[in-house]
């Protein structure tokens, strides 16, 4: 008996169109601009093809766009951040007094006055120096407040590469310890005092997704209105108004510690300045600025470990020669 036999079939490939033929009845269906044709009723595999590359077409275009659009901003940031250190260069705060920025001594121009004549009442002198909390080396960092003021002090990563880590003789806080108390424990009555004395407690190690080194930043927490010294002995080379965030009004002051030509001592968030550029300062003992309300504007992560708004004075050292760093264009050049 013969076995029944199999209908023939044959199969071609039209460029990427598979075509199947076989005995199956015909039918005709007109197209728009090919006219009536042939359709065997079985799917062809082009349609899909042609549907896949176009995808893929559309995808790598959402991406090139994308490219595009990060760049720009990329360039509109850079532009932004050129023009307003070139608008500091071309006019840097000098002469300023606790009371006003245009404040003068008399028998000078407003605003411009030998390096060193701030008016005394403006600048209080401590009768000795704050603690040391912080070192850079050899490099000995003093309390940006009194002791008296503290609140909480965090360290941080830098938002740049270019800012140097910065050791502690204090021992690292448990963070949701300190969460639950809203501080350290810190008793400022008991803290050490005189030329060598070194700040005694805790501080809080806060992380944030930025490209410097732990602890290359510190926040140095007081109430606003808190006054605000000189961290380190040295000569005031900028100072430059800016829009924090692109919003908030704050002022940063930038410090050449004596003997550390390398080093830019950089503070921000302060306000009420009673220093100008070319002053000479005494670590922990000259009174600079005060400390600016920013947590009724921002919301400052020093706050999620006190009982207040986390207002504070940031300081970080930048490397003065790394050939990335421009923060001391338009600065004065102290001589050694």
């Amino acid at each position: 008996m013969r076995p029944p036999q199999r209908t023939p079939t044959g199969a071609r490939r039209d460029g990427e169109v598979r075509v199947i033929r076989s005995n199956m009845p015909e039918t005709h269906v007109t197209v728009h601009g090919l006219g009536t044709i042939r359709d065997t009723g079985l799917a062809l595999e082009g349609r899909l093809a042609r549907q896949r590359r176009h995808r893929a077409r559309a995808q790598r275009t959402v991406i090139a766009w994308s490219l595009v659009a990060v760049l720009a901003l990329g360039v509109g940031a850079y532009a932004w951040w050129d023009n307003s250190e070139r608008r500091a260069a071309a006019s840097p705060l000098t002469g300023l007094s606790a009371t006003s920025a245009n404040a003068s001594t008399p028998g000078t121009a407003a605003g411009h006055r030998k390096p060193g004549t701030v008016m005394a009442a403006s600048r209080p002198i401590l009768p000795e120096p704050t603690p040391i909390f912080a070192r850079y080396r050899s490099l000995q960092i003093r309390l940006p407040v009194a002791a008296k003021d503290l609140t909480e002090i965090g360290f941080h990563q830098a938002a740049y590469p270019y800012a140097r880590h910065m050791s502690t003789p204090l021992t690292e806080a448990d963070n949701s310890d300190t969460k639950d108390a809203h501080g350290t424990g810190r008793d400022a009555s008991k803290q050490p005092t005189g030329a060598d004395a070194v700040l005694e407690g805790k501080f809080i190690r806060m992380w944030r997704a930025r490209p410097g080194e732990p602890d290359t930043a510190t926040d140095v927490g007081a109430l606003p209105g808190a006054d605000v010294f000189a961290p380190v002995s040295g000569t005031i080379v900028k100072i430059k108004r800016y829009k924090l965030y692109g919003k908030h009004d704050d002022c940063e002051i930038h410090i050449q510690p004596k003997g550390w030509p390398d080093i830019d001592l950089v503070m921000i968030h302060v306000t009420d300045l009673s220093a100008g550029v070319g002053d000479e300062v005494v670590g922990g003992v000259t009174r600079i600025a005060a400390i600016r309300k920013l947590s009724n504007k921002v919301h400052h992560q020093l706050r999620d470990y006190t009982d207040d708004g986390g207002d504070h004075a940031h300081l970080q050292l930048n490397s003065a020669k790394d050939p990335r760093y421009k923060g001391l264009e338009g600065a004065i050049t102290v001589q050694p």
